[in-house]
């Protein structure tokens, strides 16, 4: 007996005298691996008493197209557990071929639906038989499907007519059925439904591919709901055949100057799908532009970017959009110049510099709202050499404190981008500070007479009223009491507080007293109102405090920005510049660091790289978790024999989010590359050790990385921690595969003995195995 026939059989035996349990999982896993030969044992299993067995092996045998008849139809007409009626219906339909009559006759007094006073002995919720009638129709259209032949139409035809407000999902389901075999008879229904009817039928004609389905969706083109639309631009990419494609074409392209957005997206993405975009010419979406609403000029105007045959006149009309008051359009224009090429540029250079400085123009528009702002600093990076004209404006937009994040983080991506003299100077001296300075600094010798002759201001009357001013209380407080900034935790905003109100005039009453006042004014009737107030105003103890704390959100500093900026540049003196800045950064820094040189290894061998390793080490010895963690990130792309000795320092962090992005980092390596055999032994015996860390995603790493490396050597071990861990229980079966049969029979010696959470587990191994044979 082979080991997956030994495996078989022991699933075999769990269904005959398993517990509840043991049969569920048994099924489940036959279902999987599609095994033919336990059809009697399934059988058996339909009159057990738990519902849940009989689901699960009605749907093995609905898996296998067999099952014994008589036992299915007792289950689908008298179970009381839906579920269970459900799956021996999907059975019964596998054997249509071996007993037509009977299944038809199952399946239509299900389809038929019920009386009112019925409720067709179902111990579930209200709509258990709504269910078996939705699922006995769909039965039915698949064998008429299947089989291509119209055999139930007259049945669906009649529930249409027989249901005066059927459910929106059954009269989907009628209207699918229908669609290939009577589409005359949905085209009657489309002249008298409403809307939401006609977006059914739409929804059923664009799931056929016939001639009437397509046709009907061609003049659905020119409907006036937006929603139709969308649902016959689909359907005609997806089915549409090259024979009709002339028919509809011209529709689908003049969808794209539609007044919805999302109609222009469907087209946009209908004419790519059927490899059309390139057949509209320049001179066509001209033509379009020239007559389309604003709605759909920013589609039309980004189509053009695709051509480079457009004439002056042609640049000259789009150069007026650069001005436009819309600006959606305005964007889309400057995206187009910004997309030239070469050529372009140098034929059209007055145009293509007319659309940097309208970018520029809109970057600095305060008006315009924050992510398009965001949008054009982006849309500036595609601008070739526009560093001298961009970077005075971008300095002075990250030199504003009150430039918002999102907009600083542009413009330092557009900076990095295309740098100039200049940008690279500042940019260093962002990153490096005093280091980035090359030169001595003069220093001019001051005389000591000229020193104390300037330290001598004159006083303003202002000095002089706050000098006596503190002259009167200073003996109230410490002399280095007082505030320079707004109070940044709630102990120094009672603090402040406290020396306001002993610094308070005696003219200057607080507004809670002042409110005191204005109840002492109200009338009697008023008085039950007033006294809720007043008792609020005692508990609160100090509502003036409240009111004069100041919320900060926090701001993310422009050298951390420029970090990432800087990431995303790509460019090898990038690199080198992102390396110089780890001397001396801090924890932070540092992570931005190691993200910004993970996102240019993703791209780029730069050799400069490399000088980076050295600073990973370090971090993955000392540094805080989330340093290690990025570090491990960058590490997984330098050469491997430099990397694996401090990944496996990292595999022993104490942290867990460190050990995994170390093994995570250890395990992309050994898919691009191959472990030299020198190491092979040592880093074994290190992620062997792993199999029993308390961390599930540890455990699930090692499993992939030691079935890489040497699976037969820990191949019962991993078994061992398959069948113990959900998470590597999921993805063994595929790590096991070479060693399939050493695998079922290691299962097979063990399923019986396990008694506690393995036994399950054990047995969903199994079955994936076995689902590699079948």
């Amino acid at each position: 007996m082979t080991q997956t026939n030994a495996a078989i059989h022991e699933l075999s035996k769990l269904l005959e005298t398993g517990d509840e349990a043991q049969r569920c999982y048994s099924a489940r896993a036959i279902t999987e691996a599609k095994i033919t030969t336990v059809t009697p044992a399934l059988n058996a299993c339909l009159y057990h008493q738990d519902p849940d067995v009989v689901a699960d092996a009605a749907t093995a045998l609905a898996t296998v197209c067999a099952g014994d008849l008589d036992s299915l139809a007792d289950v689908a007409i008298n179970h009381p557990d839906s579920d269970a009626r459900l799956a021996a219906l999907s059975a019964l339909t596998k054997q249509y071929d071996n007993e037509k009559p009977r299944v038809v006759e199952i399946l239509t007094k299900f389809a038929l639906g019920r009386d009112a006073d019925d409720d067709w002995g179902l111990s579930g919720g209200w709509d258990d038989w709504w269910d078996l009638q939705l699922t006995a129709v769909q039965l039915l259209s698949s064998i008429q499907t299947e089989k291509q032949v119209d055999l139930f139409s007259e049945l669906f035809i009649e529930l249409l007519e027989q249901e005066q407000d059927p459910e929106p999902e059954l009269e989907l389901a009628l209207y699918r059925a229908l669609v290939d075999f009577k589409p005359t008879i949905l085209l009657q229904h489309w002249a008298t439904a409403r809307k939401m009817k006609q977006r059914r039928l739409a929804r059923a004609f664009a799931t056929s591919a016939s001639s009437t389905a397509i046709n009907h969706m061609a003049a659905c083109l020119h409907c006036d709901d937006v929603e139709i639309k969308k649902i016959a631009i689909k359907a005609l990419s997806t089915y549409g055949s090259e024979q009709a494609l002339s028919l509809y074409l011209n529709d689908i392209i003049q969808c794209l100057s539609d007044c919805d957005a999302g109609v222009q997206e469907a087209a946009k993405s209908a004419l790519h799908q059927l490899n059309q975009l390139d057949v509209l010419t320049s001179t066509e979406l001209i033509r379009f532009i020239e007559s389309a609403p604003n709605s759909s000029l920013p589609n039309l105007i980004l189509l053009l970017s695709r051509h480079d045959d457009l004439t002056k006149a042609d640049m000259l009309l789009l150069q007026e959009y650069l001005t436009h008051a819309d600006s959606n359009i305005k964007i889309a224009a400057i995206s187009f110049f910004s997309q030239l090429s070469k050529k372009q540029i140098f034929s059209y250079s007055e145009h293509y510099l007319a659309a940097l400085n309208s970018c520029l123009t809109a970057i600095q528009d305060h008006q315009l709202p924050l992510y398009q702002r965001a949008q054009l600093l982006r849309q500036l990076s595609q601008f070739k050499q526009h560093a001298h004209l961009s970077f005075p404006v971008l300095k002075a937009l990250l030199e504003n404190e009150e430039t918002d994040v999102a907009l600083r983080q542009s413009a330092l991506e557009a900076i990095t981008s295309e740098t100039n003299e200049d940008s690279l100077k500042w940019l260093k001296q962002l990153l490096l500070g005093l280091a980035s300075q090359e030169d001595t600094i003069a220093i001019t010798q001051v005389d000591a007479v000229d020193v104390e002759n300037n330290s001598k201001p004159e006083k303003t009357a202002g000095r002089i009223k706050l000098e006596a001013l503190l002259a009167e209380h200073g003996d109230k407080f410490p002399e280095d009491q007082g505030f320079d900034t707004a109070p940044v935790s709630t102990l120094a905003a009672i603090q402040q507080s406290n020396i306001e109100a002993t610094l308070l005039s005696a003219d200057d009453k607080p507004d809670d007293q002042t409110l005191l006042e204005m109840f002492d004014d109200l009338d009697d009737e008023f008085t039950a109102y007033s006294n809720i107030v007043r008792d609020h105003l005692d508990t609160s103890e100090n509502l003036a405090l409240n009111r004069k704390k100041i919320a900060r959100l926090p701001q993310t500093d422009s050298k951390l920005l420029a970090i990432r900026a800087l990431g995303h540049s790509n460019t090898e003196s990038a690199a080198g510049l992102l390396i110089e800045a780890m001397l001396g950064a801090t924890p932070k820094e540092q992570h931005e660091l190691f993200q910004a040189l993970t996102n240019i290894a993703k791209h780029h061998d730069y050799k400069v790289l490399r000088n980076g390793i050295g600073a990973a080490g370090y971090t993955l010895h000392y540094g805080d978790p989330l340093c290690k963690q990025s570090a491990a990130q960058f590490l997984s792309h330098m050469p491997l024999n430099k990397a694996l000795p401090i990944l496996l320092v990292g595999a022993d962090d104490e942290n867990e989010h460190v050990r995994v992005c170390c093994l995570t980092a250890l395990k992309e390596q050994l898919e691009r590359k191959r472990l030299l055999q020198r190491h092979q032994q040592q880093t074994c015996d290190i992620i062997a050790k792993k199999i029993h860390d308390p961390a599930g995603g540890v455990r699930k790493l090692a499993l992939q990385i030691l079935a890489k490396i040497d699976l037969s050597k820990y191949l019962p071990a991993l078994i061992e921690l398959a069948v113990s861990d959900q998470e590597s229980n999921v993805i063994a079966a595929p790590l096991f595969f070479t060693k399939q049969q050493e695998s079922l029979a290691i299962l097979t010696d063990n399923i019986a003995e396990y008694n506690d959470h393995r036994q399950p587990l054990a047995i969903q191994l199994a079955g994936r195995l076995l689902a590699f044979t079948a």
